[in-house]
């Protein structure tokens, strides 16, 4: 079979916070145009009991690449938020193997301005998770704002699966001191770029297509960072573009 003509598998990586459930919405209005496979990030639903560490993430991802035999398919490989730095970071050594990557909400530079801040929420989270009168309440509390952000049925897929709050702190100390934007230029396949109208992580897009000047890049309109889970639709419609025009 030439590679042209083998089908297209889609491995989408996760954000913080969530674990493979939360594509759940993506997956549904994908169905029948892309056969999507998704994984758990270390500290992340089924495997919650596992650090996160960079490393690890990268060889969960290389696994699950691997396992989608891309000698017999085109394998695109789609993160959100931590999930696309993490696809970036694989990307830059492994993209022979790959079709494409799309990024959504993982445009901005992780050791920006913004870093400071999420450094510092992750600080105090760490501190309250072992404190057990004040973890529980942390934990209710993120299950509320879940439910509240991507929706009562994902939320509930999520939690069900093991949501990643406790992970929160390694892995944006991961991505702050380990990722670079410029791992852009050195991925040899095209690359979507996928963001909501109102993510705060769009602040480094002009420096993503200095790096890149065919980075593409699709703003879902009237999406926060989450667009994934709360605008599938376009998501879906950007991807199955994106990916029905890669070369063979």
């Amino acid at each position: 079979m030439s590679r042209s003509a083998q089908p297209i598998r889609l491995l989408l990586v996760h954000g913080s916070r969530l674990n493979a459930a939360a594509w759940i919405p993506l997956e549904e209005a994908l169905l029948g145009r892309i056969v999507c496979d998704h994984v758990d990030l270390p500290g992340h639903g089924l495997a919650s009991d596992e650090p996160f560490t960079m490393p690890r993430a990268l060889e969960a991802v290389g696994d699950a690449v691997r396992a989608l035999e891309p000698d017999r398919h085109r394998v695109v490989l789609a993160g959100h938020s931590l999930g696309g730095y993490v696809a970036m970071e694989w990307a830059a050594d492994n993209h022979d193997v790959l079709a494409g990557l799309v990024l959504m909400g993982s445009t901005a530079q992780p050791s920006s301005r913004l870093a400071a801040v999420y450094r510092a929420f992750g600080s105090a989270l760490r501190a309250g998770l072992v404190d057990e009168r004040r973890a529980s309440s942390i934990m209710e509390t993120d299950a509320a704002s879940l439910r509240r952000i991507i929706g009562a049925r994902t939320a509930a897929a999520v939690i069900e699966r093991g949501p990643g709050l406790a992970a929160i702190p390694d892995a944006w100390d991961a991505v702050i001191d380990g990722v670079d934007l410029r791992s852009l230029s050195q991925i040899d396949v095209p690359i979507l770029a996928v963001n909501g109208e109102f993510d705060q992580f769009r602040v480094g897009e002009g420096r993503a297509r200095r790096l890149r000047q065919d980075l593409e890049i699709v703003h879902v309109a009237g999406a926060t960072h989450f667009a994934p889970m709360t605008h599938p639709v376009p998501v879906a419609r950007a991807i199955t573009q994106f990916a029905s025009a890669l070369p063979s």
